[in-house]
């Protein structure tokens, strides 16, 4: 019967994102997972048609998974006019006809969602559906208004499974009145790395490295390690830090840090790299990272990709970062977010170098308890078990 069930699985995937963070990353893991090692698993995802040409669809095609663009109107915004939630309104229902279109011709088991703005963009056809949906949340509920609390009743009463991606989120959801029977928390995988051979082994290097990758914005608390970053590099030379992430040009956050640093003369050694896509030499070069955000951050990914790089990490003790870092054992810890304590992290790591792999190694082993070796089935077993 297992068998039976297995070979039709068939999901749709509404992924209208433009981007490719984290979250947009490990949620296309989850179905690259299934083409490793499931051959009876069809997936097809729906793209934006107007802006996945840019980064999500090269993506999905070095994954070697299928999309078919449509269309996504979900922006609904403050004070518009009555005629602008009326076209609003129309663009909804031409993306819900996009995705009737699919549903009937490709007939799928399951849907799987990773946004509550893919629920209001296909409403009409996600409100009639009875395919199972599964939503996998991956920030806290958005309860801000009556319309945002109305779409949320929706959701939780409609899907069959919501997947959350941390403890402290799964907390968040059961607050917010979904069923305890309803959830499961499955932590991220690493993102793969098929053409290295990556161990625990990690040596010490002429130059100590520190890295952050990530949005350059104040909630990530940008900010905060710059400021700790040009400290520390006015008491120490063989220092160096590198800052992974795409730099809008217009954006006067991330235009502020980049003066702060060419004020301080130390450019050669807190590099802005920009967008990076193959972030793995960056973490291979590396022997710590830092997380700073400020916010109740759900999970970062980047935690997990450093731990699979041997790598310790640095973290505020903010939403449900502090589930997957043991303090002083395979990271650190701090209470205070502030600048002059992530400043005390980075130092105690630079001056304790050994203890620095150490705790990295610990980190790359500790990944055996958030079950990441089960990360296919445990996932596959959401759609088997709800078909």
């Amino acid at each position: 019967m297992r068998d039976k069930i297995q070979e039709k699985l068939k999901i749709v995937v509404l992924m209208g994102s433009p981007y490719l963070y984290g979250s947009e990353k490990a949620n296309i893991d989850v179905f690259a997972s299934f083409k490793e090692k499931y051959n009876y698993v069809d997936v097809l995802f729906l793209t934006d048609i107007y802006q996945g040409d840019d980064v999500m669809h090269p993506y999905l095609d070095a994954q070697e998974l299928t999309y078919i663009p449509v269309h996504y109107h979900y922006r609904f915004m403050k004070n518009m006019t009555a005629l602008e939630w009326i076209r609003k309104i129309l663009k909804v229902f031409l993306g819900s006809i996009s995705l009737l279109k699919v549903y009937i011709r490709y007939k799928p088991t399951h849907i799987y969602v990773s946004k509550p703005e893919y629920f209001l963009n296909f409403l009409p056809v996600l409100y009639f559906s009875k395919k199972p949906i599964i939503y996998r949340i991956g920030d806290s509920p958005i309860l801000h208004n009556m319309p945002q609390r109305k779409l949320w009743k929706f959701i939780i009463k409609k899907v069959s499974k919501i997947i959350c991606v941390s403890k402290f989120i799964e907390k968040q959801v059961h607050l917010s009145g979904a069923e305890t029977s309803k959830t499961e928390v499955i932590y991220s995988r690493p993102h793969e790395n098929k053409n290295r051979c990556l161990s625990a082994n990690r040596e010490i290097n002429e130059f100590f490295t520190v890295l952050y990758v990530g949005q350059i914005g104040k909630h990530k608390g940008v900010d905060l390690f710059v400021e700790a970053a040009v400290e520390i590099c006015k008491r120490y030379d063989n220092i160096i830090f590198n800052i992974a992430g795409k730099i809008d040009k217009h954006d006067n956050f991330s235009q502020e840090q980049i003066k702060i640093v060419n004020k301080s003369a130390l450019g050669k050694r807190i590099k802005f790299l920009d967008y990076v896509s193959n972030v793995d030499d960056l973490y291979e070069k590396s022997n710590l990272h830092v997380c700073p955000s400020v916010y109740d951050e759900p999970l970062a990914n980047v935690l997990i990709d450093a731990k699979k790089h041997a790598i310790p990490s640095i973290i505020f003790n903010v939403g449900g970062l502090p589930e997957i870092i043991e303090h002083k054992v395979d990271g650190y810890i701090c209470n205070e977010k502030n600048a002059i304590n992530i400043e005390k992290a980075i130092e105690y790591y630079y001056i304790n170098q050994e203890k620095c792999i150490e705790m990295g190694e610990k980190a790359f082993f500790s990944l055996e308890k958030l079950d990441i070796n089960r990360f296919p089935e445990r996932w596959l077993n959401v759609f088997t078990k709800t078909i």
